[in-house]
């Protein structure tokens, strides 16, 4: 079992109020709701690339089928590729289609592929490689091409049932040979991020029908297009065999604190020592990359819908993970979550929290989806929300009352947590924030600041972390779950900035323990679970 931690009153209180959901910290200063539109319909994807124009969203590729098949008899058969390029007007619900097959195959095969990695620059929507059927070589491959769309022109032609040949442009280069990557973009430069290169046909285990090459690369490079012509150049490479080596990961905008723009890198799969997630995030820059090692993600370690959210009065970065695949599962009767080492679908909804001083906290919200869903799914954000250009939100800008910032749209929808049947999710849900009434309030006024407890649960010791916005006396004590004082563990002056203490807990019998940090002003609450 794993822990959580919370900032709510003491004892009793904590698993009945809201904040007893919190897992490794506080709740983020915003709610999260979710509500789906019925009565719609609208086909099942997930694994697509998508742009949006106005009220009108574009999807090429992906599966209409679940998750893919573990045998050479069933992985990620052909008659289940996305055949279409789809729009959706959101003023009406109705979507229109054009049959991708008025294409050339060496044209329509990479569009009809899955886990592309792709990118929207204004109105043309770039999309990189991808894994699917080439229909000429009777093979399964990973395309070495980028696909341009003109996304109004591609738009106009399929609600009007148009030619969409010249809305298409294709480029070849080897350095896109990836699928199960992630693309991004900071500043001028492009970024495309681990993924892997598959040939030949799924199977698990691998009985001989497939290769398979992870990238273990970051690829920089410069992308120019005049409308005509598609030029890539500049490629750089940063290889890191161990850390980039993983698929099917999570990469998100993200703003830090000293206000510049960069990508956060979270999850992905599979570690060259265990068939298990990665854990640790990385944050990419332009100045390079970093990894934290420091931190463990705990849940919503495969791809799914992110939300981004920036705090500019606290500089503070909140990244909410909706459902998806995870190493842990959250219990809503225990309050606790639990390692599942088959790694399940959950309907978990999840805050990673970066503090401006770099501690990372991570949080169950009390909102779930209504499934197991949320896996290769997209959350499409609306764009009256006030953002930044690479579209984090800006909570300071928002409004405190329930605001309508997008919706979830596709991905998987599981019928069971491990090892059941799935289908593509074809339910869209709308995605509210409503920001607290002093958002941010507590970060900024508190002494004590960015409190974490790991490992947790223990064995012999714990350590404990927290920042201190201000010199100050500080006492920590230790409390079973009754209110009995079982240890002091400071009480002393502290100097401003990160503070790190240990926790001796070997000789505590095992169960559930309250950390409590304090001085004249603050206040933190941490659990801390023993066990044998």
């Amino acid at each position: 079992m794993r822990f959580k931690l919370t900032s709510y009153l003491f004892f009793l209180t904590i698993l009945l109020s809201a904040k007893s959901f919190a897992q490794y910290g506080a709740m983020p200063p915003f709610t999260v709701q979710i509500e789906a539109i019925n009565g719609i319909n609208i086909p099942g994807l997930h694994s697509f690339a998508f742009a949006q124009s106005g009220d009108k969203w574009l999807f090429v590729g992906g599966r209409t089928n679940g998750l893919h098949g573990v045998n050479s008899s069933d992985g990620f058969p052909p008659e289940f590729k996305n055949d279409a390029v789809i729009v959706v007007d959101t003023t009406t619900w109705t979507y229109y289609q054009a049959d991708l097959n008025q294409l050339p195959k060496l044209i329509a095969d990479p569009m009809r592929s899955s886990n592309m990695e792709y990118i929207q620059e204004g109105n043309y929507l770039y999309m990189m490689g991808g894994y699917g059927y080439d229909s000429t070589l009777s093979f399964f491959t990973t395309y070495p091409k980028l696909t341009a769309i003109n996304v109004d022109n591609m738009i106009n032609a399929v609600i009007n049932s148009l030619p969409i040949a010249s809305s298409v442009r294709q480029v070849i280069d080897t350095n896109l040979a990836v699928c199960g990557g992630e693309l991004g973009k900071i500043g001028t430069t492009y970024y495309l991020m681990g993924g892997h290169k598959f040939g030949g046909r799924y199977t698990d285990p691998d009985i001989g029908l497939f290769t398979q090459k992870y990238s273990d690369k970051l690829k920089k490079f410069n992308l120019t297009d005049d409308g005509t012509t598609i030029t890539l150049s500049g490629f750089t490479y940063q290889t890191d065999t161990n850390n980039f080596h993983r698929r099917d990961f999570n990469m998100g905008p993200i703003i830090q604190p000293n206000g510049a723009e960069g990508l956060e890198v979270f999850g992905g799969v599979f570690r060259k020592d265990t068939l298990a997630p990665f854990r640790e995030p990385i944050t990419i820059d332009a100045g390079g990359t970093s990894i934290n090692f420091a931190y463990k993600q705990v849940m919503s370690q495969y791809t799914c819908a992110m939300i981004p959210v920036y705090d500019s009065a606290t500089q503070t970065m909140y990244t909410t993970f909706l459902g998806g695949i995870s190493l842990f599962d959250y219990n809503t009767t225990s309050h606790l979550v639990a390692k599942d080492t088959l790694i399940p679908f959950i309907k978990d909804v999840t805050t990673l929290t970066t503090h401006a001083s770099g501690l990372v906290e991570e949080t169950v919200l009390p909102t779930q989806l209504s499934g197991l869903l949320g896996s290769n799914a997209k959350f499409i954000p609306t764009q009256h929300v006030p953002s930044y250009a690479n579209e984090v939100i800006k909570i300071r800008s928002m409004s405190n009352t329930k605001t309508l910032v997008g919706y979830l749209f596709g991905g998987i929808r599981a019928a069971q947590n491990n090892l059941g049947s799935s289908r593509s999710n074809d339910t869209i849900y709308r995605i509210y924030i409503t920001p607290n009434n002093n958002v941010g309030i507590d970060e900024a006024t508190n002494t004590i600041q960015n409190s974490i407890l790991f490992p947790n649960p223990t064995v012999q010791n714990a350590t404990l972390l927290f920042y201190l916005k201000n010199t100050a006396t500080i006492k920590i004590t230790l409390f079973d779950i009754t209110g009995k004082e079982m240890m002091q563990i400071a009480n002393e002056e502290m100097q401003k900035g990160n503070n790190q203490l240990t926790i001796q807990t070997s000789k505590l019998s095992p169960g559930i323990y309250i950390c409590k940090i304090q001085n004249d002003t603050s206040e933190r609450l941490l659990k801390l679970i023993v066990v044998n």
